[in-house]
């Protein structure tokens, strides 16, 4: 009772002042996505060009470590600036929340002064501390508080999904978390306490635990209450636009309908990430009793008239700026022309599980729903022959604990795999490859490494499958930056992707693509790609909101283990799609955390 009270009150005050609130959140997510990043995202790249390292990742961390010091010095100097930037982001739409509610006794001036105050009084710990207390320490911090930089810092969506399919480390990742919600919300108070009164993290931390102690569920309750409640709220309003454009499309005037209401609901997503993150921040000060407005105090608090007609004002004039410009979109958008239509490309040969991964009969199945690439893997083996297997152990689908790398491949070939309830004998990659050409089913190959691997394999690959790959217009890609420049390098006609688990920074390859894993790719990877007429891969996207989202970054194919699925999906957006389906579409590509990326 006491959170929905917390969450009645804090919306009756949050709407009283929309004005300032708005004004506030608005321009600080301005001022990082439009000015900070970019200039960040410079800093990276220019420094990666004096260095001449054409890309970061961690399979190349030690390199860099080793031959480019001075890189690795500039990297944490940008990452020390960064966090400072987050740091200052949070204190200042703390400190003017704060602000805001005692009436604005303060000036702008006056906030920003005591934020970089509180930022210069802070400890190297102070930092560290906020950086795990939203990263790590409350799960759904980044559900209801979302900034630019802090989007970037993402556990990719393959490492999750490796450890929720295997029981222990899922087990281990709930208790994690079960730990980290209840030492988050224990340890609420420390960064008012940090910001406002200065203490250092020590001392912040044992005051919060203190003050908390007994309180768990009170302030635990209100973050669940406030985020059950904003998710409601996007829900709602956004079934509301969509029923009302259903009925637009049956009358002359859905496209002016479906216009109004895609602006409607850019601004509405606009809005809900402003009061989501105010009323985070309410939460969070609920814990700092000294500056913690009581309920009365909050409904008889009156902004001076003249500064709520000044700031309403500046939101109003700021919005019509906005809808100006994206009223141009909007009627591109809604003509199609917005959306990239991605090749298909079946992860592993399969389709929901129609087979065993990289086998020939699952590969001949899946061929006849007409992807565009089957993605499959070859490792070397131990004769220097190449089999197709994803995995460098035989004991997941095989039961047996040998390695591909220490096997020959008439050894290899003899072994049955077992997944989905089906059965398939390991293929060498001549035979898969020639069934592929003779059911007219190109391939897009990953070639996997290992330890064991001659430093010749790009050049015996190419002898021995070069020809054909060409003359089937088949493509590669591949984790190893070694093989693909060596391929790229010594036969540039051939069509090669190099695979980026994480997007820190633009490479600077020879690669024809880049594979990259969804999680943290962006439109500005895909815009920079464009520009250097460079394709761009995402994986895996097995969903249709991951889809929709994929096809409005513009991507140029998607790697998935649904592929029916997503089929239909592209279609039901590019075959002539009804103006409703088309803002369901972009409902999926609207969150609170892609708003600010």
């Amino acid at each position: 009772m006491q959170a929905w009270t917390f969450w009645k009150d804090a919306t009756r005050h949050f709407f009283q002042h929309w004005g300032s609130y708005v004004t506030l959140v608005f321009l600080t997510n301005l001022l990082i996505s439009y000015i900070a990043v970019p200039i960040f995202t410079w800093l990276v790249a220019q420094l990666m060009r004096w260095q001449d390292i054409p890309y970061v990742s961690y399979t190349n961390l030690w390199s860099m470590t080793i031959h480019h010091p001075l890189a690795i010095l500039g990297l944490l100097l940008i990452l020390l600036t960064i966090i400072t930037l987050i740091y200052w982001q949070f204190a200042y739409l703390l400190l003017g929340v704060t602000n805001i509610r005692r009436g604005r006794p303060q000036t702008t001036r006056s906030v920003l002064y005591d934020t970089f105050r509180s930022i210069a009084g802070a400890s190297p710990s102070t930092f560290f501390f906020f950086i795990g207390y939203f990263i790590v320490i409350i799960p759904f911090g980044s559900e209801l508080f979302t900034t630019p930089l802090l989007n970037k810092a993402k556990i990719p969506a393959f490492i999750t999904s490796y450890l929720m399919a295997n029981p222990v480390w899922a087990v281990c990742l709930g208790l994690f978390y079960l730990v980290a919600a209840y030492v988050g919300t224990r340890l609420i108070g420390v960064l008012p306490l940090m910001i406002i009164d200065h203490y250092h993290s020590h001392d912040a931390i044992r005051l919060s635990w203190q003050r908390t102690r007994g309180r768990f569920w009170t302030y635990f309750s209100k973050l669940v209450i406030t985020f059950i409640m904003v998710s409601i709220g996007v829900a709602v309003i956004y079934a509301i636009l969509y029923v009302g454009q259903l009925g637009f499309d049956k009358t002359p005037f859905g496209l002016a309908g479906a216009t109004a209401n895609l602006f409607l609901m850019e601004v509405i997503t606009e809005f809900i990430i402003c009061y989501a993150t105010i009323l985070f921040m309410m939460v969070i000060l609920s814990s700092h009793s000294a500056n913690q407005p009581t309920p009365t105090m909050l409904l008889n608090f009156h902004e001076p008239a003249r500064t709520k007609l000044r700031t309403r004002l500046l939101i109003i004039i700021g919005l019509v700026a906005i809808s100006a410009s994206l009223v141009g979109f909007n009627l591109v958008y809604l003509n199609g022309l917005a959306m990239s239509t991605p090749l298909t490309i079946a992860h592993r040969g399969v389709d929901n599980g129609n087979g065993v991964q990289n086998t020939i009969p699952a590969m001949v199945k899946t061929s006849k729903e007409k992807p565009d690439y089957v993605e499959m893997d070859i490792r070397e083996t131990k004769d220097h022959q190449f089999v197709v297997m994803h995995d460098a152990n035989l004991k997941n689908l095989a039961g047996l604990n040998r390695t591909v790398s220490k096997m020959t491949l008439k050894q290899l070939t003899k072994v049955t795999l077992t997944e989905n309830g089906y059965q398939a004998k390991i293929p060498s990659f001549n035979d898969y490859l020639n069934a592929a050409i003779r059911h007219h089913q190109k391939l897009l190959i990953e070639i996997k490494t290992s330890s064991r691997d001659t430093r010749d394999l790009p050049e015996r690959f190419y002898r021995q499958f070069g020809q054909r790959i060409l003359t089937n217009h088949e493509q590669i890609h591949t984790l190893s930056y070694g093989i693909m420049n060596t391929l790229k390098t010594k036969y540039p006609q051939l069509f090669v992707s190099y695979i980026m688990p994480y997007n820190l920074t633009f490479p600077r390859t020879k690669a024809n693509a880049y594979t990259m894993e969804s999680t943290t790719l962006n439109d500005n990877f895909i815009d920079q790609a464009n520009r250097e007429h460079k394709r761009v891969y995402a994986w895996d996207i097995d969903d249709i909101t991951s889809l929709d989202q994929m096809m409005f970054m513009g991507v140029n194919g998607v790697i998935t283990n649904n592929l029916s699925t997503i089929q239909q999906e592209i279609k039901d957006n590019t075959d002539h799609p009804s103006y409703a389906n088309l803002l369901l579409a972009f409902m999926n590509d609207l969150s609170l955390e892609t708003q600010t990326q």
